[in-house]
């Protein structure tokens, strides 16, 4: 099938459903996810369409928005459990660790089993499945509460975490492109950029769904940290992001 008429398909889906997903599509057209997403680039750089998270929206419907806590735990599920398994691998005992807001790192609490450790969050959803556990010893860093993301931010959090340091800091992200980190809330992202820079070991985490894609905030460029992300990111996703950072496999 040739380029154009794979694009034509796409632009037919969206005005049926107003919003397209990558998978939908590669299943549609028998291609890869790699092949969707160049032709939602070329579509978007003509201004036929507006690239989100996953997929794709009609131009008149695009309009920022940050998805709940319970939206973002359903989203690649099995990628993200991937990921917070390789977390808790790499987690220290016995050192001061910091686990930031957000579904992936959420479910690192599934998977600690016996292993002490010592951790900061400002996160209350994660602070909630780790309180019980006799071997952790969590603390929380409280400020102004974002209840959609579960995350404490503000001045409050700002004056605790600038005057503490972390053997390591494990920071989720929304996406990233050309090196930079993205998040949509800029409260939560200059407290984290304050975390990362606070931390003798950083870690920015992210699954392969959102290599490639920006949010509303750029908040930290991926040269100063490592980057965990899951076995589904493509070579070239892998290129494009080892230009900047290393990977950690």
């Amino acid at each position: 099938m040739l380029k154009e008429e794979r694009q034509k398909i796409i632009l037919d889906k969206l005005k049926e459903n107003d919003i397209i997903q990558v998978s939908q599509m590669t299943d549609l057209l028998d291609v890869t996810d790699m092949t969707i997403r160049r032709d939602l680039k070329e579509l978007e750089d003509k201004n036929l369409l507006v690239r989100i998270h996953g997929g794709a929206s009609k131009v008149e419907k695009a309009r920022p928005r940050e998805f709940s806590n319970e939206e973002k735990l359903l989203q690649n599920k099995d990628l993200k459990i991937e990921i917070a398994k390789k977390i808790n691998g790499i987690m220290l005992p016995d050192q001061n660790i910091f686990l930031g807001a957000g579904s992936t790192i959420e479910y690192v609490s599934e998977f600690i089993g016996e292993k002490k450790l010592n951790i900061f969050t400002n996160s209350l959803y994660l602070f909630k499945k780790l309180v019980f556990l006799d071997n952790v010893n969590i603390k929380l860093i409280g400020g102004e509460f974002r209840r959609v993301t579960g995350a404490f931010v503000g001045p409050l959090s700002l004056d605790i975490v600038s005057k503490m340091r972390f053997n390591q800091a494990f920071i989720g992200i929304n996406g990233v492109n050309k090196g930079k980190a993205y998040t949509y809330s800029p409260e939560e992202g200059i407290l984290q950029k304050m975390i990362l820079d606070n931390s003798f070991d950083r870690y920015l985490v992210s699954d392969s769904s959102k290599l490639g894609y920006e949010d509303l905030y750029h908040f930290y460029n991926i040269e100063d940290a490592r980057f965990i992300t899951d076995s589904k990111i493509t070579s070239d996703q892998a290129s494009e992001i080892e230009k900047y950072s290393e990977i950690v496999r």
